[in-house]
């Protein structure tokens, strides 16, 4: 036996003499487990189930990852975890397929022996950019003293029963990085700040242009980005290209500077707890159309605290909050959002308490949406 086997035999052997004069140490017992089960399909063509397909699960302890685990799916696509029960911990089960990745909704577990079933929907993948489009896109323009803030929100869809994952940029900054969004930035714009929906491990950011690498899947998908142009003039002349077949296309801009959007038509004003709004409409858009947003009337006083109010405006849009036009006019052939469920709400308030204790969300749109998603839990409606 080698030297250090011996050791810790002998080592074992003497513990309990050596310990039978002093108190036993605490025995920690082990964690109540639950179970975790679930199915993975493939929901290109006829639904079926992908057998082989490596399964992450992973835990999260108010929004940071605690740890994770791994099994693979059975012939049936089916797979389960035993896990530790923890009111505190919720688990998003994920894997990667084709270049996609693709998660569950996620699970909390309260009791010993609890099970929770999740589903996990994969697509096959395409690089056909003609299944994206844009239903609605947002640009919202915040003068101040010396600088505009702009924020972007976009909500783009995809009707084909494939996941949209673009292409390779083909080296450069981005290392070859997949490409599967782009959003052209106007001349000038910096300090660019992601705000919804985009994640800085998947977000190339040049002079000209904003990239994304996560695929999009069918359905609805929803992201924003604010960004801030210098304003040195009177006026200052923002143009901004379509990137993507867009069904309509919103200007806003805060009252403090004159507005004009070609070639959007004048809308009614728009009026909110955070000021009232110049709003200019139009579309469909074919991509390469460029619209002109001119300020006049520069420079505003009072600049502090708008970037603020621009992102409580954002929510507002997001939700669909800021007028009834657009629950009014929602095309019916557009997808409507899935209803989320209630972990789902529990996990995105949590995240969103997160976000807002690291400085990412001002504190006015922080306690609007946490409101309005607790609203929802009361009431039920995802």
């Amino acid at each position: 036996m080698p030297a250090t086997a011996l050791l810790v035999a002998a080592l074992l052997a003497g513990a309990p003499a050596a310990a039978s004069g002093a108190a036993a140490a605490p025995v920690t017992p082990a964690p109540a487990l639950g179970f975790i089960s679930g199915t993975v399909t493939n929901h290109t063509g006829r639904p079926r189930p992908l057998a082989g397909s490596q399964v992450r699960l992973t835990a999260y302890v108010n929004g940071a990852e605690q740890d994770w685990k791994e099994t693979t799916s059975d012939a049936q696509g089916r797979f389960t975890f035993a896990v530790p029960v923890d009111p505190q911990r919720t688990y998003v089960a994920w894997l990667h397929y084709k270049d996609g990745e693709y998660t569950s909704a996620p699970v909390i577990l309260t009791s010993p022996g609890q099970r929770a079933t999740v589903a996990l929907k994969v697509w096959e993948p395409t690089s056909d950019a003609g299944v994206v489009r844009v239903t609605v896109h947002h640009i919202i323009i915040e003068p101040g003293e010396g600088t505009v803030q702009v924020a972007e929100l976009l909500v783009l869809a995809n009707s084909s029963d494939r996941t949209y994952v673009g292409g390779h940029a083909g080296g450069g900054s981005g290392q070859n990085r997949r490409q599967s969004l782009h959003f052209s930035l106007p001349d000038g714009a910096h300090n660019v700040q992601l705000m919804d929906g985009l994640y800085e491990n998947a977000v190339t950011i040049t002079a000209d242009e904003l990239t994304d690498s996560l695929g999009v899947k069918p359905g609805v998908r929803e992201v924003a980005y604010s960004y801030t142009l210098p304003a040195a003039g009177r006026t200052l002349a923002l143009g901004r290209r379509v990137d993507y077949p867009t069904g309509r296309l919103e200007v806003f801009g805060r009252a403090g500077a004159a507005l004009t959007a070609t070639p959007l038509a004048r809308q009614d004003d728009v009026t909110t707890d955070q000021g009232t709004y110049a709003r200019f409409s139009g579309g469909p858009l074919d991509p390469g159309t460029v619209v002109e947003a001119t300020l006049t009337g520069l420079p505003v006083p009072r600049a502090a605290g708008r970037i603020a109010v621009l992102g409580v405006f954002v929510g507002l849009l997001a939700a669909g909050a800021a007028y009834p036009f657009f629950r009014r006019t929602r095309p019916a052939s557009e997808p409507r959002r899935p209803r989320m469920t209630r972990d789902e709400l529990i996990q995105t308030v949590a995240a969103l308490d997160d976000r807002f204790e690291a400085g990412a969300i001002p504190e006015g749109e922080y306690r609007r949406r946490r409101a309005r998603y607790l609203e929802r839990l009361r009431a039920g409606t995802g």
